[in-house]
């Protein structure tokens, strides 16, 4: 990341993650909001749950930015995907807020993103593609979810196992052994 300004008193080096982590935090202390906003971005865009949980609460009450309601969505699933313990709810308290055609949309174009990335061979992106099928759409599509959660266990992924088991209970045999075909032939695709 090379040279990080983090306002006119502070100059990183080096990117170091926790320092500008810290720097952000301070930020909010001084009421700072969109410096922190920056920083939380940067962090953020390197896949870092902390920095995207405080950029979906930051955006949902207007700190920093504009109040809005869909990058808070965005920025509470991706911190869930990355593991982050309190995304979930954040993300449930937006959706209680939004359109379910918003939903939708930011939904869509997660998956968008992570389609992308599996089909790139970025593996864990293939269990976050199950969970968004199955978890973030209006209308979950356990197909698809099926089709990726397969695809993140073949890769040894062991979070994905639970979730299969439970989206093969969604849908009938016959659908499972359709999935089960689309999912060997994006794998073979992904890995020659």
């Amino acid at each position: 990341f090379g040279t990080a300004l983090l306002g006119e008193e502070h100059l990183i080096k080096e990117y170091n993650p926790d320092e500008s982590f810290r720097a952000a935090v301070k930020f909010i202390e001084k009421k700072n909001y969109a410096e922190a906003i920056n920083i939380f971005s940067e962090l953020a865009a390197a896949q870092i749950p902390e920095a995207q949980y405080n950029l979906s609460l930051m955006s949902y009450n207007g700190l920093g930015v504009p109040k809005n309601f869909k990058d808070a969505l965005v920025w509470s699933w991706k911190a869930y995907l990355n593991g982050h313990n309190a995304a979930k709810g954040q993300a449930e308290k937006v959706i209680a807020t939004i359109t379910p055609e918003l939903q939708d949309d930011v939904a869509n174009q997660i998956i968008d993103e992570l389609l992308v990335e599996a089909n790139a061979g970025v593996k864990k992106s293939t269990l976050k593609l199950g969970q968004t099928y199955m978890s973030l759409l209006v209308q979950p599509d356990f197909g698809a979810a099926y089709v990726w959660l397969s695809i993140a266990q073949a890769y040894g992924i062991e979070d994905a196992s639970p979730l299969l088991n439970e989206v093969g209970d969604q849908i009938p045999i016959q659908e499972v052994l359709v999935q089960q075909d689309e999912a060997m032939k994006i794998f073979k695709q992904i890995n020659q």
